[in-house]
């Protein structure tokens, strides 16, 4: 666990629960994150909507952590993961379109590196 977040705190974003900003993953080539590592959740759909799969690993870091690690990620509804970063991939974005949604204004969207 990293040390330089209060583990005790739940931020406003966190507790409101509620989506407020959103768009599209359109390029994973440099990973994804928001401006200010702003934390946000996914929303992801597979491109061919006959598949029976439930869930998708997503390489990612959450927000009391400071390695990327993967974790599943279930289709078709919004996870409940606190995700602060996306790391890249060059191949998740050819089976998968992945929205992302915050409980804050989110200002620009960074691609890392």
């Amino acid at each position: 666990m990293s040390n330089k977040y209060n583990n005790n705190y739940i931020s406003p974003e966190m507790s409101a629960g509620r989506i407020v900003s959103k768009g599209k993953i359109s390029s994973l080539s440099n990973g994804f994150r928001l401006k200010e590592s702003k934390p946000f959740s996914v929303y992801v759909r597979p491109k061919t909507l006959s598949t029976m799969e439930r869930d998708v690993l997503l390489n990612c870091k959450l927000y009391a952590e400071e390695e990327f690690s993967e974790v599943p990620v279930t289709l078709y509804g919004w996870v409940e993961l606190c995700i602060v970063e996306i790391a890249p991939s060059e191949e998740l974005l050819n089976s998968y379109d992945i929205y992302w949604g915050a409980g804050s204004a989110a200002q620009l969207i960074v691609n890392t590196k």
